[in-house]
């Protein structure tokens, strides 16, 4: 699979998580969903934060900085970019290149769950929480299927971290736990 198929095959899941807008527009500005409001990202469309948008902008990466105008085309330039190129996903045989991509999309801390997963799977790592060089190199080195079985079950260990420290979070585990499960479905680790 060329890094073309592995990308589409990529955002094509991250999208369908991601969603649209949390927020809806009116009289020129957004305005959150309720369900929104524990959102720690704000504002966000197809995932995508007023503040990511931002920086795209400032990057060149798209034309504009309104989050209410963002496309979907301008959303996947802006995963491409900013997290498949960036920590070079596509050079990760499938399906370890979507865990990982979907991971660093939707965790902060990516770092830490990839390098434990590496680390579970026999190729050491520091857990420091800084993506570097070493920690891709351990990423690469291990097995595509055990590796993306290894990032289903850390992610999940994060998501009741997340919401152990903050109750608040409670309302998004169903989400997330189903997002975790389609992703291990999807990489053929989980009937």
């Amino acid at each position: 699979m060329d890094n073309h198929e592995k990308f589409t095959r990529s955002i094509d899941f991250t999208l369908h998580w991601e969603g649209g807008r949390n927020f809806t527009v009116k009289d020129g500005l957004h305005v959150l969903n309720p369900a929104a409001k524990n959102d720690p990202g704000g504002a966000t469309a197809y995932g995508i934060t007023s503040r990511t948008l931002k920086s795209a902008f400032k990057a060149g990466i798209v034309h504009h900085e309104d989050i209410c105008r963002l496309t979907v085309d301008e959303a996947k330039e802006i995963y491409r970019a900013n997290y498949w190129d960036k920590y070079g996903w596509g050079s990760l045989e499938w399906p370890a290149c979507m865990c990982c991509f979907d991971c660093s999309v939707n965790h902060g801390k990516f770092a830490l769950i990839l390098q434990r997963a590496a680390n579970d799977c026999g190729s050491p790592c520091v857990i420091d929480g800084i993506f570097g060089p070493k920690t891709f190199a351990a990423l690469k080195s291990c097995d595509p299927l055990t590796l993306s079985a290894t990032i289903y079950r850390r992610r999940k260990e994060y998501y009741n971290k997340l919401i152990a420290r903050n109750p608040k979070q409670e309302i998004f585990r169903k989400g997330w736990f189903n997002r975790a499960n389609d992703m291990a479905k999807v990489a053929g680790v989980l009937s």
